[in-house]
């Protein structure tokens, strides 16, 4: 099971700043089970954006977010109100903002996609039904918010957070020619919804403390020990 927790409210309100029009899609597996993105969760999430003066275009909870193949059934019938949104925020693990992004980017939209949840817990993604992808390395302390929904911790060999190393070319990754650079990624990604000025925010060094392993949550408590 990937562990999630809730990220702060505040914290996703700064998110989704500017935008007036939001698409929210839950977990009803994992995310479920942690009581972070369910369907109940997702309603309770509508709520409180409403009461901050958002309007919700759609709410979607698949069986699996994080699994191309679950998704996918799910979320390609709401291209048309997915146009409609300013932005999508996903209730799910790592993986799941990010299959969130590749399937709307699939359907020719480029819609920023956020995260509600912090990934706290190991994961594999399947990508349909075929690949095992490693998508999010569960940080406990995610940055997807900042660097347009693709994870340089996992994408990058280095996992750099504030840019790229400089040794890439043509795209291509320093440490492996075979692999794309996560930077050149998440800088195309970021150029194409106009936020390339969001990339001289200085990132600090993350809380490792919240990475080490083994680590618990206790679900009713929403606390990571």
């Amino acid at each position: 099971m990937i562990a999630t927790t809730k990220k702060l409210l505040d914290e996703i309100l700064e998110a989704m700043a500017g935008f007036q029009k939001v698409g929210l899609v839950g977990c009803d597996g994992c995310a479920k089970v942690c009581m972070t993105g369910g369907a109940d969760e997702v309603a309770a999430m509508a709520q409180e954006l409403k009461k901050q003066g958002k309007d919700i275009v759609f709410e979607a909870t698949p069986e699996r977010t994080c699994n191309v193949v679950k998704a996918h059934p799910v979320l390609e019938p709401l291209k048309d109100k997915m146009q409609d949104t300013d932005a999508i925020l996903v209730l799910g693990c790592g993986g799941a903002v990010q299959v969130a992004r590749q399937l709307t980017e699939q359907y020719g939209l480029f819609k920023p996609v956020k995260s509600g949840l912090d990934s706290v817990g190991h994961m594999d993604m399947v990508v349909a039904g075929q690949v095992a992808l490693e998508q999010c390395q569960e940080c406990g302390e995610c940055i997807l918010n900042d660097t347009a929904a693709i994870c340089p911790v996992t994408k990058c060999a280095k996992s750099l957070l504030n840019g790229p190393c400089g040794g890439s070319e043509e795209g291509k990754c320093e440490a492996d020619p075979s692999r794309d650079c996560a930077w050149v990624l998440i800088y195309n990604r970021m150029k194409a919804l106009g936020e390339v000025e969001k990339l001289k925010k200085f990132v600090a060094p993350k809380d490792y403390r919240k990475a080490a392993k083994p680590r618990t949550l206790y679900i009713k408590e929403g606390r990571l020990a």
